[in-house]
């Protein structure tokens, strides 16, 4: 959610605003038509009345405006900036005109104040503000400032401008007495007030047309509505319709001013405390998620150290052995014991991140999954070296890929005062690759030249460029280091397997050879070179998309329509796993059962009907193909409707099997879209009613 539409200026105004605001309106106007007949009645003058209405009057206009000012500060738009100056600007303008008020604290005014000054000081003041709501109604569609930079120096322009305005309108109003009309004789006003005050309230009633024209209104501009409404009827009774100071008019007129210069304050404080108590509830919920969110981390780490274990142990059996081949059958055996924990990470964070309204818990739980996704993408590129999985190919931006690595390796390379300079090329083609295999490449190559660089003091710099062959339709990556480079002896044999320049330990020779297996397998190349002064460059050449083939998805082809509450039964041995798709499926407004092994199963089966089943390969007593023989044999009407769940991807008489059967596949760890996927277009292909 848009934190900016919390805000008055920016949250549309409701239907109920509207009518609170429109009785206002309708109970002031009331008020002045019976007051108006009395208008002219004279009272005795109360000349405490004068300097408590204008400090309440210029308290009110102070507070509005700090307020305004900092909501500006926050949302950088300038409308709002405008209007605070223009509050400021009122606040003065009340106490320039309480100092020059004949018979108040002098005879003629404080100031060097005439006869003519207080009454001219009115109309600055009221002729002076529609112009900043005018202001404000014209610059309602512009752009926000740009958040970069610092608020503070508008403000204090802002603040500047309404002082030096208030001034200028108080030094003519002094000091230029003599060249400005008479509008006052004694308290009673002259001929002259007519005009004068007239313009003044048709300058209102424009600033009023303005704020209507604005569609939609926000609450503040229904709120400002009714000030300039109250600011007309205050002008009206206070210097059109009475006779002059100290009768009811004058008076009347004083407290509708009172009044509009309380009702946006009133609504601003009332915003705040809306705010604070959003944000203290906002404050217990995001603990709460923090709490959730630490123990998933607490649980990345440990199986992070499960992982570097199994990974170290296997990594050493490699060191020891000589074929290739045996190297695959190994890395097998890791990536089959790590498919499970890594599939209770994903799915967890993804749900973690769809369910979190928190956007500081929703970024921390996004880089758990990138933390678990990236250790996916190591177990499948391990098959990938083995030759024993098919690439994932798509259309891919290079530059993307080359982001998303070197972000992921930020931490170390700042750590080791290493400069990574980028020169990517624009608008780069994209290619049809696999971006997991390509993002490992990247990874390599920057690791290869990190470690390379950390026995030499500065400079340590890492480049980083693309550029596109339109000639050949080739696009080119080079990855430049300031280390102490290859000599030219052994470049040739830097991509043979278990080949490496590094001190024992630190290094299986397997990096480069698994770059050159991919880049080949994508059509490209890859070669290293020299670099004039120093170092090694690495040169990637891969073919580019072509036009046609990149064209991108409509989005919107992803929407899945409704297919209604259907009943699901998942079968996993794994708590945590069939958990997961539960909760997974029951957002999607399923009913989910679960069952831990293939016999509570049929156990289910058998005292209920289920639209869907979804089991794991693997499992003790009753395996996964077993169950789907006891279901074509008992439960006929499940025929087509089982999805099978493995982390076991290289078995040939799985895969056997599968193919045979012609059933759905689900290997481990999935994504949880692929989940809501495969289970809505089986329920919409099923031609059955759903289950009771």
């Amino acid at each position: 959610m848009d934190e900016r539409g919390e805000f008055l200026s920016t949250l549309p105004a409701g239907r109920g605003q509207r009518r609170l605001a429109v009785a206002v309106v309708l109970v002031s106007l009331g008020a002045f038509l019976v007051l108006v007949p009395f208008a002219r009645t004279p009272l005795t003058p109360v000349w405490a009345f004068i300097p408590i209405y204008q400090s309440a009057l210029a308290l009110n206009d102070l507070i509005t405006a700090v307020l305004l000012f900092g909501q500006f500060g926050i949302l950088r738009a300038r409308p709002l900036l405008v209007l605070a100056a223009g509050y400021l600007f009122t606040a003065l303008m009340a106490v320039g005109h309480m100092t020059t008020f004949p018979g108040l604290f002098s005879p003629g005014g404080l100031l060097g104040a005439g006869p003519q000054t207080t009454a001219w000081l009115y109309m600055f003041w009221h002729g002076g503000f529609p112009f900043f709501v005018i202001a404000y109604a014209r610059l309602g569609g512009r752009p926000a400032m740009d958040e970069r930079r610092r608020s503070r120096t508008p403000i204090v322009l802002g603040v500047v401008s309404a002082f030096a305005l208030a001034a200028g309108f108080t030094l003519l109003g002094t000091a230029g007495h003599d060249v400005l009309p008479a509008i006052m004789d004694g308290h009673h006003y002259t001929a002259a007030m007519l005009t004068v005050v007239s313009t003044v309230w048709g300058l209102s009633l424009l600033a009023l047309a303005a704020l209507w024209r604005r569609r939609p209104p926000s609450v503040l501009d229904v709120w400002l509505m009714v000030v300039m409404c109250a600011w007309l009827l205050d002008i009206a009774l206070a210097a059109v319709l009475n006779a002059g100071r100290f009768d009811l008019g004058f008076y009347a007129g004083r407290i509708y001013g009172l009044l509009a210069a309380s009702f946006v304050l009133v609504v601003l404080l009332l915003e705040n405390g809306l705010l604070y108590a959003r944000l203290a509830g906002a404050h217990a919920a995001e603990r709460q998620e923090r709490l959730r969110a630490q123990r998933a981390e607490e649980a990345l780490e440990r199986h992070n150290r499960e992982l570097e274990q199994v990974v170290a142990e296997r990594t050493q059996r490699l060191l020891q052995s000589e074929k290739v081949a045996t190297m695959g059958s190994l890395l097998a055996g890791v990536a089959h014991e790590l498919n499970n924990p890594l599939a209770v990470l994903l799915g967890h964070a993804q749900l973690l991140t769809a369910r979190s309204g928190d956007a500081a818990v929703a970024a921390r739980a996004e880089k758990i999954g990138a933390a678990a996704e990236r250790c996916v993408r190591i177990v499948r590129n391990f098959l990938s070296l083995a030759r024993q999985r098919a690439p994932e190919r798509g259309a891919v931006s290079l530059n993307l890929v080359i982001r998303e690595a070197l972000e992921m390796l930020a931490y170390e390379l700042r750590s080791d005062d290493v400069d990574v300079r980028l020169d990517l090329a624009d608008r780069l083609p994209l290619l049809w690759a696999d971006g997991h295999q390509l993002h490992q490449v990247v990874v390599n190559l920057v690791t290869n030249a990190h470690h390379a660089m950390r026995r030499q003091t500065a400079p340590r710099r890492i480049s980083v460029a693309t550029r596109i062959d339109d000639d050949r339709r080739r696009v080119r990556l080079v990855i430049a280091d300031t280390g102490p480079g290859i000599p030219p002896e052994i470049r040739d044999r830097v991509f043979d397997p278990f080949f490496t320049t590094k001190p024992a330990g630190e290094g299986t020779g397997l990096g480069l050879s698994l770059c050159r297996g991919i880049v080949e397998e994508h059509g490209g190349t890859i070669t290293t070179d020299g670099v004039p002064g120093g170092g090694a460059a690495f040169t990637i050449e891969l073919p580019a998309l072509e036009p046609a083939q990149g064209t991108p998805r409509d989005p919107s082809a992803d929407a899945l329509p409704p297919v209604g509450s259907r009943r699901i039964l998942v079968v996993d041995d794994e708590p945590e796993i069939a958990a997961i798709l539960r909760d997974v499926l029951s957002d999607a407004g399923h009913r989910v059962d679960v069952a831990t092994s293939g016999a509570a199963a049929l156990e289910r089966l058998s005292h209920g009907r289920y639209d869907l089943v979804l089991s794991d390969t693997k499992m003790p007593s009753l395996d996964g193909i077993g169950l789907y023989r006891e279901l074509q044999r008992r439960f006929p009407e499940l025929h087509g409707r089982m999805v099978f769940l493995t982390g076991d991807v290289l078995d040939r008489e799985k895969q056997a099997f599968f193919e045979s059967t012609g059933a759905p596949v689900l290997a481990k760890p999935f994504d949880l879209a692929e989940v809501r996927r495969l289970v809505h277009r089986m329920l919409t292909d099923a031609s059955q009613p759903p289950a009771g």
